[in-house]
């Protein structure tokens, strides 16, 4: 009898936890930050090679998509909650029984049976939670939307939007080492990648880059207990860099340079570091000290480097 209580004591404890588990699964809390804090969102890798009006539904489309399932997996969250009381019904049976007299375990192998599959379904529901879509999602999408009154009838856009992570392994770029052999990994994220030939004959060629450093984890020996202790990895700040390269229209323009928009200038959120205007085209390398620049101060930046031509007269 003190056996049968005992167990039932430890299975109710077992039972509690699950139960809070699963009511955590049904309100939906995806982890949304990595470990140095920063938010995550959802990693998406577009391809961008079609006509403006195709590319900007693709990408309408998919976020429709992606909500319709999530909203479909919320529908079903709370079944693993029904699945779970039916169980513990079950379970109560063979209580019942025991109280009389009889002594069963038919009905709580049945529970237990029917929470492995609440467990189960719950674990489904909780991998397909999705993470919120990037700012730089959209405001790409804002990008392709404005700049394609400006490109050649018929013409298309050619690049990428890889907005799968900043700090990937495949995007080390290189790494230091500092006099105490700690391991500093430098990171190049050209995250959006755009070419256009534009309705004016002009050639638009531009790429928006996130660098980030991060210091790798290491082993040091304490100075007060003389162990070695291992520290995490750090963050070491990012910034963004945008390369501009306008391919001139001889027939339409000229290169004129201006005080307005010249080496050393802020422009924005952007500052201008190089700025080339030689062999008909304009090359020019902007850094911001920003984690994120909006999409308008892109645009507006593209606009500014367009004072830099000089319409031919007819």
């Amino acid at each position: 009898m003190e056996g049968f209580l005992c167990g039932i004591a430890i299975a109710g404890i077992i039972i509690i936890s699950f139960f809070f588990y699963l009511l955590n699964t049904a309100r939906k809390k995806v982890k949304t930050t990595n470990q140095f804090g920063k938010k995550e969102f959802a990693p998406v890798y577009v391809s961008i090679a079609d006509k403006p009006d195709s590319i900007i539904r693709g990408m309408n489309k998919f976020v429709t998509d992606v909500q319709k399932t999530e909203t479909t997996g919320d529908k079903w969250r709370w079944i693993p909650m029904l699945i779970f009381f039916a169980g513990l019904g079950l379970a109560m049976v063979d209580v019942l029984l025991f109280l009389l007299g009889y002594t069963s375990f038919i009905f709580i192998a049945g529970g237990f049976l029917l929470w492995i599959a609440a467990f189960v379904m719950a674990r489904s529901l909780r991998k397909s939670d999705i993470l919120d879509f990037s700012p730089r999602y959209y405001g790409a999408r804002e990008i392709l939307h404005t700049l394609r009154d400006d490109l050649k009838p018929g013409a298309t856009f050619l690049g990428h939007l890889d907005l799968t992570g900043s700090m990937l392994q495949t995007k080390v770029a290189r790494e230091t080492q500092d006099a105490q052999q700690r391991t500093t990994q430098l990171f190049n994220d050209p995250w959006l990648s755009l070419k256009a030939k534009l309705y004016d004959g002009n050639v638009l060629r531009v790429t928006a880059i996130q660098k980030t450093k991060k210091r790798k984890s290491y082993w040091k020996r304490s100075r007060i207990s003389g162990k070695m202790k291992s520290k995490p990895e750090k963050f070491k700040g990012s910034q963004q860099e945008l390369k501009v390269r306008i391919v001139v229209n001889p027939e339409a323009y000229i290169i004129k340079p201006n005080n307005q928009f010249s080496l050393n200038k802020d422009i924005g959120k952007y500052k201008i570091e190089q700025l080339s205007t030689e062999g008909g085209m304009i090359n020019i390398l902007a850094v911001s000290p920003f984690e994120e620049v909006e999409q308008e101060h892109i645009l507006s930046f593209l606009k500014s480097a367009y004072t830099l031509l000089e319409r031919k007269a007819a």
